[in-house]
């Protein structure tokens, strides 16, 4: 991959750069081209951009013209400041509607098709239209046990007839049908028109429902039908009791399931936040805030995660996107106008998504998945600052190339001394081997010696006493 750089640092390298700089980078060379576009790349990078917090702080705004009938999306750089934002493009140029999005990740859907459009690299693909076209409700989810991402559609029935449950998978790249977990549950569950919003929430993608045939409408509160992506099974968890006409939404509060709510009583309408400290646990729902939406406020469009809640504030083209702040009651103005009655925010990060999939032709539809975006466009234009950051990792790369290479000269210098060092040492042990052999031969010629000076000494004691014993005959 690299003459100076060991492949394990190049990938570390290029896990810490953005998403739109390594979409440049893969004309390096072809190693690198491989490297970026493969799926335990663009896995990894992901993982590795959710894991620093600066990456995680990126909105977008939804807002809509209804007099013009167009929808406007803004990408804001930062939650704290909202200082800095770019108006987005979306691919779709006809009335279009977003179901969601997951990491930078966007499902849209136009005339019953399907669309997954990674804007950070401006690509889209259609997905497949071999589902049935009923009227449903759709939501779309990340499943982190797989890495996949996941569209679910529930079919309603208004008659005591099962759920129609249909499931696409990015990975799989077609839709299923689970009929067994909508024959899990029991006949009459339907959707309930009083929750505006469904939502993705830790895992699961959660719908409003209530039961239409076994208990009578207006004394059961509604529940939350949650599907859970890696699993794919379904849970039921009632809601905490309401009045029977109370509009609600169901948004994620800090990962935990939440419902907002809005009551009109005495003429008065209250805001009430109810958050599920423990998953599935009905007995853990608590009422976390009520807010008397008198005056400026509106509604509440979604939640920031420093508990601060996003709000409508004011009426019609001067209504404004605010901040409120809970604890001190403050409302902040965010410096957006415009129609927020269908507006939502989502945070995003950017990544590499889809950028392994191939251009697919839906022979069926006649439909196209293909790149967008021109350079002509405000929101793709390379700003000054990208192009600094660019040039500051490239001169990075360069230098930690020098480096790298300095080393290697430094490490073949020592390899050459330590050769050195080898073949002394190596003849200081061919020596000591030849004074050892001398040694030997040395200790074997005294060995021999103090053989013979042994039977020397057994001789001469042997003449002693034969003498001795001559003279003791003598005497």
């Amino acid at each position: 991959m690299s003459d100076y750089l060991p492949d394990e640092v190049v990938r570390e390298i290029l896990h810490r750069l953005p998403a739109k700089s390594l979409i440049r980078f893969r004309c390096v060379s072809k190693s690198w081209n491989y490297l970026i576009t493969s799926s335990a790349f663009i896995d990894s990078h992901l993982t590795q951009s959710l894991s620093h917090p600066s990456n995680s702080n990126k909105l977008i705004f939804r807002h809509c013209d209804i007099a013009a009938k167009v929808e406007h999306y803004k990408f804001i750089h930062n939650d704290s400041s909202f200082d800095q934002y770019q108006n987005v493009e979306f691919p779709l140029t006809n009335c279009f509607r977003l179901i969601g999005s997951v990491n930078g990740l966007f499902c849209l859907i136009q005339d019953e098709q399907f669309i997954l459009w990674n804007p950070c690299i401006r690509k889209f693909i259609t997905l497949p239209r071999d589902y049935d076209h009923v009227l449903s409700r759709s939501v779309f989810g990340f499943d982190a046990r797989t890495n996949d991402y996941k569209v679910v559609r529930i079919a309603f029935p208004y008659t005591p007839k099962p759920l129609l449950v249909e499931v696409y998978s990015l990975k799989e790249g077609s839709w299923r049908r689970k009929a067994g977990a909508a024959a899990s549950l029991l006949p009459g569950i339907t959707r309930d028109l009083s929750c505006r919003r469904d939502a993705f929430i830790n895992g699961a993608v959660h719908f409003g429902v209530r039961d239409c045939i076994n208990t009578p409408r207006l004394k059961v509160g509604p529940s939350v039908l949650s599907f859970d992506l890696s699993d794919e099974v379904f849970h039921m968890t009632a809601l905490p009791k309401f009045g029977a006409k109370t509009d609600y939404d169901i948004f994620g509060f800090r990962g935990s399931l939440s419902v907002v709510y809005i009551e009109l009583v005495d003429n008065k309408r209250s805001c009430f936040i109810w958050v599920m400290k423990e998953c599935g646990v009905v007995k853990s729902w608590i009422k976390l805030y009520t807010i008397n939406l008198t005056g400026e406020f509106r509604s509440v469009l979604g939640f920031q995660k420093n508990g601060h809640i996003f709000m409508q504030a004011g009426l019609g083209k001067n209504a404004r996107l605010s901040s409120y702040d809970p604890q001190s009651q403050q409302l902040k103005n965010l410096g957006f106008y415009g129609w927020l009655s269908y507006s939502c925010v989502h945070y995003y990060v950017e990544n590499l998504v889809l950028l392994d999939k191939p251009v697919l032709f839906d022979k069926q539809n006649g439909e196209l998945s293909r790149w967008v975006g021109s350079r002509k466009r405000k929101f793709w234009v390379e700003s000054e600052d990208e192009r600094v950051r660019d040039k500051e990792t490239i001169c990075k790369l360069k230098k930690a190339m020098v480096d790298q290479q300095e080393e290697r000269v430094r490490d073949k210098e020592t390899i050459c001394k330590l050769k050195k060092a080898m073949v002394h040492q190596q003849e200081e042990i061919a020596t000591l081997k030849t004074e050892m052999t001398s040694l030997k031969s040395q200790m074997a010629t005294l060995k021999s010696l103090s053989l013979l000076v042994q039977q020397w000494n057994n001789q001469v004691e042997n003449t002693s006493s034969g003498v001795g014993d001559v003279g003791s005959y003598l005497g």
